[in-house]
């Protein structure tokens, strides 16, 4: 399936690959159906819509910040058909600015994928962590 996409132009993907979010994401609830680009040598992952050019920068949030644990709601582990945790990835939600020393990460809103099934939810966590997630110093400490 050939799509076309803001960052990568036209691009073919594996519709086998296509994630399903039943909800949408907040803001974009319009927007079911996503495949992940992940380019080899970068962190940062994108989470690209079949059905527009829109894509998010993603990030495996337990890179920036080692302690970062949340529960998933059991509501979703169902909605997800989660069976087992070997089968789910986390995402953050990235944002680059201008100045990348600015980057930043949503820590309160993880995406959950179950690779297995192809489905995911942007979960909203409580105030245990930030919305804005500054991590360029970070990285590497």
């Amino acid at each position: 399936m050939n799509i076309k996409t803001s960052n990568f132009g036209d691009i073919d993907i594996d519709e086998k690959g296509i994630i399903a979010f039943d909800s949408g994401l907040p803001g974009f609830e319009q927007l079911k159906r996503f495949v992940l680009i992940k380019e080899s040598d970068m962190v940062i992952d994108w989470l690209q819509s079949i059905d527009s050019e829109i894509a998010f920068p993603l990030i495996n949030p337990f890179l920036i910040k080692d302690d970062y644990e949340f529960e998933i709601p059991q509501a979703d582990i169902a909605r997800l058909q989660i069976d087992d945790m070997e089968d789910i990835a986390v995402y953050s939600v990235v944002t680059i600015p201008e100045n990348i020393k600015d980057i930043r990460a949503n820590l309160q809103a993880p995406v959950v994928i179950n690779t297995k099934e192809k489905k995911g939810k942007q979960i909203i966590l409580g105030e245990e962590y930030p919305i804005r997630y500054e991590f360029y110093q970070k990285v590497g400490e």
